[in-house]
C-alpha cells in the first residue's frame, strides 16, 4: 500500500515545483513590491474603502488580463507565425532592457496626468501586466501546461491582492528601504529569467541549424 501510493506524492511533488517555478517567474515580473510606492500616492487622500475598492478592481482586471494572455498565447503565436525560440530571444532581450531599466531606477510608467479609473490605468495595466508580463505569460503558455499556468496565474494574482491590500502595513513593518530592497530583487530575478530565456531560444536555433546535437 505505500509502495503504491509513493509515486502518487512524486507526481504531485513535481506538479508543485513546476507551480511554484512558474509562480516565481509571473510573480517576478508582475513585480508589485515595485508598485507599492505609485499606489500608495495614487490612494494617499482616498477613504479606505475607496481604497480597498481599488485593489479589488485591479486584481480582477489582472486576473482577466492575464488569464486572456494564457488562454490565447499559442492563437497569437500561431497568427503571427512566432516560432518558440524567436519568441523566446525577443522575450528575453525585452525581459532584460525591462530588467535593467527597473535596477537604474526608472519608472514602469511615464507621469500620469490623471487620478480617474487608476485600478486599471494604471495599477492593472502597465505598472503590473506590462509588456515584461506580457511576454512572460506567453512564453509560458507556448512552453507548460496551461492548467499549471493557469493555477499559477491564479496564485501571483491573489499574492498581489494581499500584498495592495496591506500595503501600508508592509511599508510600516519593512520600511521603503526594504521595499525597494524587495523590488530590486524581484529584478535579478527576471534579469536571470531573461538570460535563460535567450540561452534556450539560441540553443534551439543552433540545433535547428545541426551547429549543435540534438
Amino acid at each position: 500500500m505505500i509502495e503504491a501510493s509513493l509515486p502518487f506524492f512524486t507526481d504531485f511533488s513535481l506538479l508543485a515545483m513546476q507551480i511554484l517555478i512558474i509562480t516565481g517567474q509571473i510573480f517576478a515580473i508582475l513585480n508589485p513590491f515595485s508598485v507599492l510606492p505609485t499606489y500608495l500616492s495614487l490612494t494617499d487622500d482616498m477613504e479606505p474603502d475607496e481604497r480597498h475598492r481599488i485593489v479589488r478592481n485591479s486584481s480582477i482586471a489582472v486576473l482577466i488580463i492575464a488569464v486572456a494572455l494564457a488562454v490565447g498565447g499559442n492563437y497569437i503565436l500561431s497568427f503571427f507565425q512566432v516560432g518558440i525560440p524567436a519568441l523566446q530571444v525577443g522575450g528575453g532581450i525585452l525581459l532584460m532592457s525591462i530588467a535593467i531599466e527597473m535596477l537604474g531606477g526608472l519608472p514602469r510608467t511615464k507621469t500620469l496626468d490623471s487620478r480617474e479609473e487608476v485600478a486599471i490605468v494604471p495599477i492593472a495595466t502597465p505598472l503590473l501586466v506590462g509588456p515584461g508580463t506580457m511576454t512572460t505569460i506567453i512564453v509560458l503558455s507556448a512552453s507548460v501546461s496551461i492548467l499549471l499556468l493557469l493555477i499559477s496565474v491564479v496564485i501571483v494574482t491573489f499574492l498581489t491582492y494581499l500584498l495592495l491590500r496591506y500595503s501600508e502595513l508592509l511599508v510600516r513593518v519593512l520600511g521603503n528601504n526594504g521595499i525597494r530592497a524587495l523590488g530590486r530583487f524581484m529584478t535579478i530575478i527576471i534579469a536571470a529569467f531573461a538570460a535563460q530565456l535567450i540561452f534556450a531560444g539560441v540553443s534551439q536555433w543552433l540545433k535547428i541549424w545541426g551547429i549543435l546535437p540534438v
